[in-house]
């Protein structure tokens, strides 16, 4: 970490649990929340889009302003914007509930609150942590290591966040709302007081924070795989409530308790793998890849046929397995493929390209499991496994022989950066 201590990389996993706990305790509860506000599958697919849409559009230039400006208040902006994203959420989201709102104006006000308010806040806390850490963890292994952290924090969120809003679906849909920017606003207030200043590494030329293209050569296979990889883990979560509900016969509270516990039960993986096993390993960035998509492949092949709760478990576990795996080979192997003076670039291009696919991914689910409900899983499945082949054959994959070949390689096809944008 830019200080040398451990105590930046725990404030940092603190500040990225308590943003995405606050986004995942929704989870079990937003699809039985859609059918009582009278929404319709699709319209829960617009609404889920829009945040990432937003994500999309605004993360590289968090990214460019991370570089210039620094990663800790990008962080505290990052956090206080999403709490207030959240609570004007579930503020609309209550209204309408109590029949202050019409149908109409409630689609609108959730669009507005989730996908402008949070989505453009949210879009912020990983680009900030993310290069944070890169900025501290100049070697392969490090960098894998501290990013896998990371990756756990976001995994415990996925264990605890649907798992309490599953809980909390007994005392109401509405609990879960009004708790959620309670958890992403504490964590700023411990990052405001305790978080050390970051050492950004300075331009020697003169130049702004330069801006790094997808189309870079370097990181553009990264970008391909990640998007494979955020677009199952949005397909899943888009789906997988309506599945349980229709394939055994819920109503709208149990499909939210089951919904926590399934996805809890996917979570663990993430937790345990990423915080204990990555960082133990070794594993190169692209082995962790060819492992972890084919893994994720064969539980979405189990999901589309599930009839049981316990095969839903299953699948979900082995899913949680594969994501745990894929997940951070995608984040470290992108990062060590730029400069120090690229870092925010790379975090904001690997976190606009997750938004874009958790645009298409609700929409693409809820629109699939129209016409048939295994149908969201039935093609995760398969461009899994078209990008499992991918990862295997692309040539800009391939692992390097050493740690210092992985860092700020150039690009063959495409410049290294453009001028930055003020």
């Amino acid at each position: 970490m830019p200080t040398g201590s451990r105590r930046g990389l725990a404030l940092i996993c603190l500040a990225v649990f308590g943003g995405y706990t606050g986004q995942q305790i929704l989870t079990p509860v937003l699809p039985p929340l859609a059918r009582e506000l009278g929404l319709s599958e699709v319209q829960f697919g617009i609404v889920m889009s829009a945040s990432a849409g937003v994500v999309a559009l605004v993360s590289p230039w968090w990214g460019r302003r991370s570089d210039t400006h620094g990663r800790r208040s990008l962080l505290i902006l990052a956090l206080f914007g999403a709490a207030a994203g959240l609570l004007a959420f579930a503020l609309a989201a209550h209204a309408g509930l109590l029949g202050l709102t019409g149908a109409l104006l409630t689609f609108a006000l959730l669009l507005l609150t989730r996908g402008v308010l949070f989505g453009g806040s949210l879009a912020a806390l990983p680009v900030a942590a993310q290069a944070y850490v890169a900025d501290g963890t100049p070697d392969e292994r490090q960098r894998v290591q501290g990013l896998a952290r990371i990756g756990a924090a976001i995994g415990l969120a996925l264990v605890l966040g649907p798992g309490l809003g599953g809980l909390l679906a007994d005392f109401g849909l509405v609990t879960a709302l009004y708790l959620a920017p309670v958890l992403a606003v504490l964590p700023a207030f411990a990052v405001w007081a305790l978080l050390p200043g970051d050492r950004r590494p300075a331009p020697t030329d003169g130049r702004r924070a330069p801006r790094l293209s997808p189309f870079d050569g370097r990181v553009r296979p990264f970008l391909l795989a990640g998007g494979g990889i955020y677009l199952s883990v949005s397909m899943l979560q888009s789906s997988i409530g309506f599945l349980l509900q229709d394939r055994l016969g819920l109503g709208a509270r149990e499909t939210a308790e089951l919904s926590g516990y399934v996805l809890l039960a996917g979570g663990l993986p993430m937790l345990l793998v990423q915080g204990l096993v990555i960082p133990y390993l070794g594993w190169r960035p692209v082995r962790l890849l060819r492992t972890g998509v084919p893994v994720t492949a064969v539980a979405f092949a189990v999901m589309a046929s599930a009839d049981s709760l316990p095969v839903f478990f299953a699948a979900c576990v082995l899913s949680g397995l594969g994501h745990s795996l894929a997940i951070p080979g995608y984040n470290s192997g992108l990062s060590l493929r730029v400069g120090p003076d690229e870092q925010g670039g790379a975090a904001g291009l690997t976190a606009s390209v997750n938004g874009c696919t958790l645009v298409l991914g609700p929409l693409a689910a809820t629109a699939l499991y129209q016409a048939g409900a295994a149908l969201p899983f039935v093609c995760g499945a398969a461009v899994l496994a078209v990008l499992a082949a991918f990862l295997l054959l692309s040539p800009g994959l391939r692992d390097r022989e050493g740690a210092a070949d992985a860092v700020a390689v150039p690009p063959r096809d495409a410049p290294a950066h453009e001028a930055g944008s003020p």
